[in-house]
C-alpha cells in the first residue's frame, strides 16, 4: 500500500547526545538504552525508510483498516463510514482511500470523538489520540505510542526520545516498541495522567471512600486493572449518591 503522510508533528533532536571521555555524563541521552525482551521489537535499519520495511503495516492498533464514524461537539454523526486505523507509530489516525492510497486524517475540532470499529478515540492537543477503555461519568483511556532506542555501529544504544520519520533517514539502527500510557478523565473530556490525586479531585464528595478503597486493594495507578477497577467502584459511588 502507498503511504501518503500529510500531517507529521514529530522532530528529532540529537544534541551533545554523547559523553565525551573523562568529562562525565553530558546529557540525559547518555544513559544506555535498553531493548525489551518481552515486547515485540520493530527493527529499522541504518538509512532505511519504516514505510519500506516488511512490518511497515504492522504498526497499526488494529489489524486492518476498519469502518469507522465521527462524533461532532454537537452530537450530530455523519453517516458516512471511512476506512480508519490508527497509526501507532506516527501516532496519526489514518484513512484508506479506495484506490488503496493511506492518507492522514485531518484533525478538526469539530470532531468530538472518532470511532475505529467499535473503539472510541477523542483527540488532545497534549496527549494526541487516546482511546477510550472505560466510558462513564468518570472514563479511563489508554494511549498507546512507541518508545525507541537507537544504536551505533560501535553497538552502543542510547534513548531516542524524539523520532524524525519525514526527514533524512538515520545512519543508527532504530528499535521500536510500543508503550502504554492511561489517563483518567471526567465529563469535560479533559484527561490527566492516571495518578492517585486525580480520582479524588474529580469525584470530591467521594474522596475518602475512593482513598480507603485506593489502600485496602493496593491500586497501583500504573497497571490498566487496576485503574479500571477503581473508577469503576467510583462511578459506582457516584451513581449511587444520585
Amino acid at each position: 500500500m502507498k503511504f501518503i503522510v500529510t500531517v507529521l508533528v514529530i522532530t528529532c533532536v540529537f544534541a551533545n547526545a554523547f559523553a565525551q571521555d573523562g568529562y562525565g555524563s553530558t546529557s540525559i541521552y547518555d544513559r544506555v538504552g535498553v531493548v525489551p525482551k518481552d515486547e515485540h521489537v520493530f527493527v529499522l535499519p541504518p538509512n532505511g525508510n519504516w514505510d519500506q520495511q516488511r512490518w511497515k503495516d504492522s504498526v497499526y492498533r488494529f489489524d486492518s483498516f476498519q469502518p469507522g464514524k465521527f462524533e461532532m461537539i454537537t452530537g450530530f454523526t455523519p453517516s458516512h463510514r471511512p476506512m480508519l486505523n490508527y497509526n501507532v507509530l506516527l501516532e496519526t489516525m489514518d484513512l484508506l482511500q479506495p484506490s488503496g492510497e493511506i492518507m492522514v486524517m485531518r484533525k478538526s475540532p469539530d470532531v468530538r470523538a472518532v470511532w475505529v470499529g467499535d473503539h472510541k478515540f477523542i483527540y488532545d492537543q497534549s496527549f494526541g489520540y487516546l482511546e477510550i477503555i472505560l466510558d462513564g461519568k468518570i472514563s479511563v483511556a489508554q494511549k498507546t505510542s512507541m518508545d525507541a532506542v537507537y544504536e551505533l555501529s560501535n553497538g552502543h544504544r542510547y534513548p531516542l526520545r524524539t523520532i524524525d520519520l519525514k526527514g533524512s533517514p538515520m545512519k543508527a539502527t532504530i528499535y521500536f516498541w510500543q508503550h502504554r500510557q492511561y489517563f483518567i478523565f471526567g465529563e469535560s473530556l479533559k484527561p490527566f495522567r492516571s495518578g492517585s490525586a486525580v480520582l479524588p479531585n474529580l469525584l470530591p464528595e467521594q474522596k475518602s471512600k475512593i482513598k480507603a478503597f485506593s489502600k485496602s486493594n493496593r491500586i497501583d495507578y500504573k497497571k490498566k486493572e487496576d485503574i479500571l477497577k477503581i473508577v469503576a467502584y467510583a462511578n459506582e459511588q457516584a451513581a449511587a449518591q444520585n
